[in-house]
């Protein structure tokens, strides 16, 4: 319920913080697994964020240095924190989401994976697709599922809740 400031003002609840939580909290986890996937392959740690990076800047990108890498950073930051405010919209008004939110928020986590890696961003960006090895895009699933929706279906029944 709403507060009443002075002269009938209405304050707003301070509900999406836990949604901005969730999401950047989700897309650091998830770069750093991406990191860590692609470290073991001898790939340098800033090639991950400048690769999204490069959906805007393209190849120049890979030639930036740690600006390049932390715009990239805040790039997926914001898209993932875009896409769950999306979420949040369809939790508000369908029960089929609050009953199952850890299931469906695996499974959103999972489609925007796919949605983003496997369908935009080939068709929009230059550069800085998703892998193509079986083992990379299980593991690109996997943390988008875990990392990135249940968080942000835990964070949204959280909204829902006060």
């Amino acid at each position: 319920m709403p507060v009443l400031l002075a002269h009938g003002v209405e304050r707003p609840h301070l509900r999406t913080p836990w949604v901005l939580l969730a999401a950047v909290t989700g897309a650091v986890l998830d770069l750093g697994v991406a990191v860590l996937f692609w470290a073991a392959e001898g790939v340098d740690p800033l090639r991950i964020p400048q690769s999204i990076a490069a959906w805007f800047l393209g190849r120049a990108a890979y030639d930036g240095d740690t600006s390049t890498a932390l715009f990239g950073v805040l790039a997926y930051t914001a898209l993932v924190w875009l896409l769950a405010h999306l979420y949040l919209a369809a939790f508000r008004r369908h029960a089929a989401l609050r009953r199952h939110p850890l299931r469906v928020g695996a499974l959103f986590g999972a489609s925007m994976y796919v949605a983003v890696f496997h369908v935009a961003v080939p068709l929009l960006a230059v550069e800085g697709g998703a892998p193509s090895r079986p083992d990379g895009v299980l593991v690109c699933l996997l943390a988008c599922a875990g990392l990135i929706g249940v968080p942000i279906a835990w964070a949204c029944g959280r909204v829902l809740r006060r």
